[in-house]
């Protein structure tokens, strides 16, 4: 018994220590340094848009009736003045036809009317002479002048009736004219909705047959701005943007528009912003969804450091601080004064810096104690090692990160 005393004592004496000197010891930091450097800073509003020609106009028909013809389809070209589609023509025909008559009408009631003037103007002045001798009485003299009268009248009516069916017969050409669909300009098709046989009615709105292009080669993007960028963003200011169906190509514009009206859609605020761009390729087509970035801001060869550096602060309460008046002060008048953390002579030092612009992986320094190729820490590794494996830590990373 007193041998497994013996032997038992010491090894838990050792285990002892050994816990002991596994809990005080302490953890191992290893610092993740990024160098500061000159370079170029650019900065972005980023939007989702559509792209669209710059004009387009549909074509619509301002009569009702069944399409007969059609001379113009997708991707179809036309010039000024060109028919593209037909609208049956022969019940507008008639119309003229019956309007044509009624002008004849018109126009021989006129013909009798005057006739019928002219015979009682006759009869009238024929009893006044009459009258006037005491021939005839005043009943019938008032009778003779009465239908005189009543025959200028009819004259009038005769002139107004030709009036109304010239006006019927100028209605029904226009409307058998507005028969023919031509296009408005130059252009090309991108939207046939009708096809031959189908009937169109104008009775509330005017039908959509076609949507013509003026062309695809100057073509825009409708960027939709949130309204917390809308500030930073200028007409003349550079734009680029891909598309889905070009992934490897940059496409290039500017801001030629900024609509005041707001877009309100789930109580998100955005403003429709126009950028022009150049389609001589033709690869743009109408309707793809651009991701659209604006240059608003930029600084070449300026001193920068990463962001990571911003947002990162060391665990340890072992540091040295480097804190000057001046830095201080201005830290209390600016808000861009922000900290970051330089490694000198082993330790990390505290330094105040003021930023300018940023982009999504740099800051420009504007101010501070600060030089071109200092490391500056973006995040920390710790670990505490085992009584079994020292020599391969298992580090955590903390902090900092891009």
């Amino acid at each position: 018994m007193k041998k497994y005393i013996l032997i038992g004592i010491p090894c838990i004496i050792v285990i002892i220590i050994t816990l002991i000197y596994l809990f005080n010891r302490k953890e191992t930091v290893r610092f993740e340094t990024a160098k500061i450097d000159k370079g170029d800073i650019q900065k972005y509003v980023v939007a989702t848009g559509v792209i669209n020609p710059v004009r387009t106009v549909i074509i619509g028909s301002q009569v009702s009736g069944l399409i007969s013809q059609l001379f113009a389809d997708f991707n179809s070209e036309v010039k000024k003045g060109q028919v593209v589609a037909q609208i049956d023509p022969v019940p507008f025909e008639h119309q003229v036809n019956k309007a044509e008559a009624s002008l004849a009408t018109a126009l021989a009631t006129l013909k009798k009317s005057n006739t019928t003037l002219r015979n009682n103007k006759r009869k009238y002045y024929r009893a006044k002479k009459l009258y006037a001798k005491k021939v005839i009485s005043i009943d019938e003299f008032d009778e003779a002048r009465t239908a005189y009268e009543i025959s200028l009248a009819d004259v009038e009516l005769a002139k107004a009736g030709i009036l109304q069916a010239k006006a019927s017969l100028e209605i029904a050409k226009t409307d058998l004219k507005h028969t023919v669909i031509v296009s408005p300009f130059d252009g090309i098709v991108i939207s046939r909705v009708v096809d031959v046989g189908q009937t169109v009615a104008s009775s509330f709105q005017t039908p959509t047959l076609f949507t013509i292009a003026k062309d695809l080669v100057n073509m825009q993007v409708n960027t939709n701005v949130d309204e917390a960028d809308i500030g930073m963003v200028r007409v003349g200011q550079c734009a680029k943007f891909n598309v889905d169906a070009f992934p490897e190509d940059i496409f290039e514009g500017k801001v030629a528009e900024i609509h005041m009206s707001p877009v309100i859609f789930q109580n998100v605020v955005t403003y429709d912003t126009i950028i022009s761009v150049d389609n001589s390729s033709l690869k743009l087509k109408p309707g793809m969804t651009a991701n659209t970035s604006i240059l608003t801001a930029e600084a070449k060869n300026v001193l920068r450091v990463p962001n990571a550096a911003l947002r990162y602060t060391p665990s340890s309460a072992k540091t040295t601080r480097m804190k000057e008046e001046k830095a201080i002060e201005g830290a209390q008048r600016d808000k861009n004064y922000v900290p970051v953390w330089i490694m000198r002579q082993g330790e990390p030092v505290e330094v105040m810096i003021k930023t300018g612009i940023s982009d999504y992986d740099f800051t420009e320094i504007m101010e501070g104690e600060v030089k071109e190729g200092e490391e500056v820490l973006i995040a920390e590794m710790t670990a505490k090692p085992t009584a079994k494996d020292s020599q391969r830590i298992p580090w955590t990373r903390i902090g900092g990160g891009r």
